[in-house]
């Protein structure tokens, strides 16, 4: 939802977070939704330069699942 609300920062750390928390359980991304993940990976750093996005997927591979949750229920930004 961040990246297609236009949040790339914010979508980019949610990825990196999530991409943590499926190797910490060791459970691989389901199959049905890779398409959709890549998408939504790729709309993010396009609207990034490579540091600004590998900066925001690290600080999210880092962030306590708490704050990933946080940041995930932040309301989006009003239209």
């Amino acid at each position: 939802m961040a990246a297609a609300q236009g949040r790339p920062g914010r979508a980019a750390r949610l990825f990196g977070a999530a991409e943590a928390l499926l190797q910490d359980v060791g459970a691989p991304m389901s199959p049905s939704n890779v398409a959709d993940y890549e998408r939504s990976v790729a709309a993010a750093r396009a609207e990034l330069d490579q540091a600004t996005f590998e900066a925001a997927w690290a600080e999210g591979r880092m962030m306590p699942l708490e704050a990933a949750i946080e940041l995930a229920l932040e309301a989006p930004l009003p239209v």
